[in-house]
C-alpha cells in the first residue's frame, strides 16, 4: 500500500484510477498560472476604473496645452508677500519651482518634476515640499483650458489624497482649485503670469 493524498491506495488501483504524479504537478501548475493571470487581469481592470482616472480626451495635444503654463506666475498673499511659481519645459518633461517672497526674503515652497506618457495620454509627476514630504500625482487636460489631476500615494490610483483643477481663464490668469478626497473644495487661488 502507498499513502497517496491522505488515503491508502493499492498500487494497482493507483495505476488505473489516479493521474501520475507528473500529470498532477502539471495540472497544479496550470491552475496556479491561470489563477495568477486572472488575478492580474482583475487588478488591472479595477485600477483602470479607479477614482483617479482622469480620462483625457485623445484629441487634445497634451504637450502643446502644457506649454501655455511655461513661464513665471505670481499670486499676491498680502502686504509685502507674494508666491512665485516658475514652469520650464525640457522636451516631454517639465520642472517647476515655487517660492514665497516676504519683504524681499525668498523662501522655498516646493519643486516639481513631471513627464508626459503618450501611452496613457497623461502627465505623471512628483512634488518635493519644503518640509521634505514627497507627493505623486497624475493629471491631464480634459478641455483646452482645464487641467485636472489627483494627488496619490506612490502613484497608486486607489489611494487618492486630493484632487486639483487648474483652469486657464486667460493666457495670463490661472485659477487653481484643490478638493479633499471627498470632493469638498479646500482652496482656491489665482495665479497671474508675469513673464
Amino acid at each position: 500500500m502507498t499513502i497517496f493524498l491522505g488515503r491508502n491506495v493499492a498500487k494497482s488501483e493507483k495505476a488505473n484510477s489516479y493521474p501520475s504524479m507528473m500529470d498532477r504537478q502539471t495540472l497544479r501548475l496550470t491552475v496556479l498560472v491561470f489563477v495568477f493571470l486572472l488575478a492580474v487581469g482583475m487588478v488591472t481592470a479595477c485600477s483602470s476604473s479607479s477614482q483617479s482616472d482622469v480620462g483625457a480626451p485623445s484629441n487634445l495635444d497634451q504637450l502643446k496645452l502644457m506649454q501655455t503654463y511655461v513661464g513665471m506666475w505670481q499670486r499676491n498673499i498680502g502686504n509685502d508677500t507674494v508666491d512665485v511659481w516658475t514652469v520650464q519645459q525640457y522636451g516631454n518633461a517639465f520642472i517647476s519651482t515655487a517660492y514665497r517672497v516676504i519683504n524681499g526674503t525668498k523662501s522655498f515652497i516646493f519643486a516639481e518634476n513631471w513627464g508626459f506618457s503618450s501611452e496613457e495620454n497623461k502627465f505623471r509627476g512628483f512634488t518635493l515640499l519644503y518640509n521634505g514630504i514627497i507627493t505623486t500625482w497624475i493629471a491631464s487636460f480634459t478641455t483646452e483650458k482645464r487641467w485636472i489631476g489627483y494627488t496619490l500615494v506612490n502613484f497608486n490610483p486607489k489611494q487618492v489624497t486630493t484632487k486639483f483643477e487648474l483652469t486657464l481663464e486667460t493666457p495670463t490668469k490661472i485659477i487653481a482649485v484643490t478638493f479633499d478626497r471627498n470632493g469638498v473644495k479646500t482652496r482656491e487661488v489665482e495665479w497671474s503670469k508675469i513673464k
